[in-house]
């Protein structure tokens, strides 16, 4: 095991205005996140834990996404008492019972077979808390660090077992394998545990297979038809040869719900989430981590969609001059949804995406930043949405605190000079692990 060297960023930085109000809506959501587990969960105080009873997505992924959050908010924002509505020893204490309660439940760490994992999406809650975890490790006690180790290398192996395939939403004959239902989102959320398992434990046996799987899945989640005859190496090998089918439109739109979903195209940042787990772990970061990021982000912003047949008015999704999103065939979620785009433009914008679009990323990540401040400056406890704004997920302010907190982590990155780029001290994503 492997903790972050927080000495590397010891020095002071300087918060221009982009930066400082992305801080400020990580506090904002911190606030609110704090309060609300406190209210959401039961105390073991025997354990000294929360104790996670419900083992789906709304009874983990809301918590994992809660510790990573407030991870970046204590250890990088550095929030105040004041920004956080209770005494920093509060918040530490919440998120570590919290990270406790979310690792013991998970099944590789009971006896008795029950627990949350293994499963669809388990592998990214995981991700989450298991992060939280890595930011906070000096705060930790030996059987919480026990626990998320064991936790994060279970699901990790998950993907490198025998008969594991890497999913594509076609096969390269171009048969359909899942109508209305592309695996985008799906392999790019599954790379981030392995991100986080080869950034937490480079040592370990299985990091070789943990990061070939991990450049598949990368390159894959956005990977389009044509790609399938690129002969441009990336990690090493040409893109035809990594790949096993495509995911996502050649127009660059992404299917999900049987419509075309802006708001899955949004998950280009899971993929990139590699500059924040590599770059705090002072590792290169796989060339597949953008794969395709900056053809999506473009599509965005140029592609323009008809109507009819697409919904009244037309045009392209990101619309000039408002923080709001055209959705050309409707969308089964909430149409104020602006923390999932921002964090889009603030990753295309520091990482480069909306180069040569004829578009500044700066121009959406300014408008949304704006009206997300707005929205939560609505509520005295800081929560962003109302519910009739987005009645449909019940963990959506806990996804804002998670937006946000990435978000914040590649401004104070950059701030630092320390996002890893794809060649680190002569090594690169599959060089050899040094021993």
């Amino acid at each position: 095991m492997l903790p972050i060297n927080w000495k590397r960023f010891d020095k002071p930085i300087r918060e221009h205005k982009d930066m400082m109000q992305s801080r400020q809506i990580l506090g904002n959501a911190a606030r609110y996140n704090l309060v609300w587990i406190g209210n959401a969960f039961k105390t073991d105080s025997l354990r000294h834990l929360y104790i996670i009873d419900k083992y789906n997505e709304n009874g983990v992924r809301p918590a994992a996404s809660a510790c990573y959050g407030l991870a970046v908010a204590l250890k990088c924002a550095a929030l105040d008492d004041e920004s956080l509505g209770a005494s920093r020893a509060t918040a530490f204490g919440r998120v570590r019972m919290l990270l406790k309660g979310v690792a013991a439940a998970y099944k590789a760490n009971r006896s008795d077979g029950k627990g949350w994992g293994n499963d669809w999406q388990t592998a990214f809650w995981a991700t989450l808390a298991g992060q939280g975890a890595w930011m906070l490790w000096d705060d930790l006690d030996v059987s919480t660090r026990q626990m998320v180790q064991k936790m994060v290398i279970d699901e990790a192996d998950r993907f490198i077992a025998p008969g594991y395939k890497v999913p594509y939403w076609t096969s390269p004959d171009g048969h359909v394998n899942s109508p209305g239902d592309t695996k985008a989102e799906e392999n790019a959320w599954n790379a981030n545990i392995l991100q986080l398992a080869v950034a937490m434990m480079p040592r370990h046996a299985h990091v070789e297979r943990w990061k070939r799987v991990c450049s598949e899945l990368m390159l894959s989640a956005f990977s389009i038809k044509k790609d399938l005859q690129n002969n441009e190496k990336v990690d090493g090998r040409p893109v035809k040869e990594w790949l096993h089918g495509f995911n996502v439109r050649d127009d660059g739109a992404v299917i999900n719900h049987h419509i075309v979903h802006p708001d899955y195209t949004m998950t280009i940042t899971l993929s990139a989430r590699a500059f924040l787990t590599q770059s705090l772990a002072e590792q290169p970061v796989s060339q597949a981590a953008e794969w395709n990021a900056a053809f999506v982000y473009h599509s965005l912003m140029n592609h323009r969609w008809p109507s009819p047949p697409y919904k009244a008015p037309g045009g392209t999704m990101y619309i000039p001059g408002k923080a709001g999103v055209y959705y050309p065939q409707g969308t089964d979620w909430s149409k104020y949804r602006f923390d999932i785009y921002y964090l889009t433009d603030v990753d295309a914008y520091l990482l480069d995406w909306d180069k040569r679009s004829g578009h500044s990323a700066t121009e959406w990540m300014r408008l949304r930043s704006a009206r997300i401040l707005a929205m939560q400056g609505r509520h005295k406890d800081g929560h962003m949405f109302t519910y009739e704004e987005y009645p449909t997920y019940p963990g959506r302010e806990q996804m804002v605190v998670w937006q946000a907190a990435d978000a914040y982590l590649l401004f104070w990155l950059n701030a630092h000079h320390a996002i890893a780029r794809t060649r680190e001290g002569g090594r690169t994503w599959l060089s050899p692990t040094p021993q």
